[in-house]
């Protein structure tokens, strides 16, 4: 099918493009409006470094080794927050119907480069609920630092302290429901430019069980059954002299 071809198709049956649009488009809207509310609580950490007064006095690494040392531990952290080893702990305290993975989807943890800051994020669809695992979080991530040991070769003990808690938020979190009617209306749009595209082939005259056919016909010429030495349709030269011989 040619460019033309196409255009005139499409052109011909505009009417179910664009009504395919917009039931999608609107469809997905309502849809995403429509949906329960999300409620989004955050809170920060800050993973400081000092020395343990009961541990006898180390050499201290050159200040760029050290750094690294810290940042090292920092991302360790980030990346541990909606991990088992914290997420479990949340659950039983907090008497969650959630699994380890659902929490975990519900927890987005970041750690800015060259800083030491932790960002926390929860969502659910009770605002009082994802302040209370932002805050459950925050203590467990510090009663692990307080178990941990020094990073290896830094000789500074880390820890955690919250520089700002996570509060209920008064609003839920706000729908972008242009974004998913304009995603569906795209879908519909796509989806409408083939049935009419179906259409106009099917109404040239060329039915498609008429093409399952040819194409069913031309794979069984091309690979045969049961007939020694015929490939695509055609007896091979070998056979033709092995049945004249006989």
């Amino acid at each position: 099918m040619d460019l033309a071809h196409f255009r005139d198709t499409i052109g011909r049956r505009w009417p179910i493009v664009l009504a395919s649009t917009l039931l999608c488009g609107a469809f997905t809207g309502v849809l995403a409006e429509r949906r329960p509310p999300v409620y989004r609580a955050e809170t920060q950490m800050v993973v400081t470094f000092a020395a343990e007064k009961s541990a006898a006095p180390q050499p201290r690494p050159p200040a760029d080794e050290a750094g690294r040392l810290m940042q090292r531990r920092v991302k360790t952290y980030a990346t541990m927050m909606n991990t088992p080893r914290l997420t479990r702990p949340v659950i039983d305290s907090l008497g969650l119907p959630y699994t380890t993975d659902d929490l975990a989807g519900r927890v987005v943890a970041s750690s800015t480069v060259d800083s030491l800051a932790i960002d926390v994020a929860v969502t659910d669809r009770s605002g009082t609920t994802a302040a209370a695992i932002a805050t459950a979080l925050a203590a467990e991530l510090q009663r692990i630092a307080g178990r941990d040991l020094p990073p290896a070769g830094l000789g500074l003990k880390a820890q955690v302290a919250v520089v700002r808690a996570a509060a209920p938020p008064p609003r839920p979190e706000p729908v972008r429901w242009q974004w998913y009617a304009a995603g569906g209306a795209l879908g519909g749009l796509a989806v409408g430019a083939g049935i009419a595209l179906v259409l106009g082939y099917r109404r040239a005259g060329t039915p498609v069980s008429a093409d399952v056919r040819t194409l069913w016909v031309t794979v069984a010429r091309r690979h045969p059954a049961g007939v020694p030495g015929q490939s695509d349709g055609r007896v091979s030269d070998a056979s033709v002299k092995e049945r004249q011989a006989s």
